[in-house]
């Protein structure tokens, strides 16, 4: 008697998620980005030792780049000593299931503008790379 050939099974098709919340810190910086909420609108909350800033919908600017997206608040408008702006690159991410969560590393970029002065040969703008750690998960909204 021979025996009866059994049929591989197939794994069952897993669905990927996309992280929509992070949360993330470093050097005395911590942020809160929530890429939609219940009004469809996304969040981000920057604290640091002279900030703090909730931003929403049009305040939070994003550009999808092939590194990841980058994600900029202002946190001191145009003045005197020029603008303030915060960047964060929010790397790509994938999650097994909604209750998973993935650690992220990256990085957020504060950048000083400056208003050109005489003479015009100047850098206007100046950067402070700023490593940031946290995680990534699924919100329901």
């Amino acid at each position: 008697m021979q025996p009866t050939p059994t049929l591989p099974i197939a794994p069952l098709p897993t669905r990927i998620v996309l992280p929509n919340q992070f949360e993330l810190a470093g050097k005395g910086i911590s942020l809160s980005f929530s890429t939609t909420s219940i009004t469809g609108q996304p969040l981000l909350h920057y604290k640091d030792a002279r900030h703090e800033v909730n931003a929403r919908g049009d305040e939070i600017r994003q550009v999808e780049t092939e590194i990841g997206t980058l994600v900029t608040i202002t946190l001191e408008p145009d003045a005197d000593a020029g603008a303030l702006l915060f960047t964060v690159l929010i790397p790509r991410a994938q999650l097994r299931d909604t209750a998973s969560e993935v650690r992220i590393t990256t990085e957020g970029v504060l950048t000083r503008s400056r208003f050109p002065r005489l003479p015009a040969n100047a850098q206007l703008q100046k950067y402070s790379v700023v490593p940031l750690r946290g995680s990534a998960h699924f919100i329901v909204s």
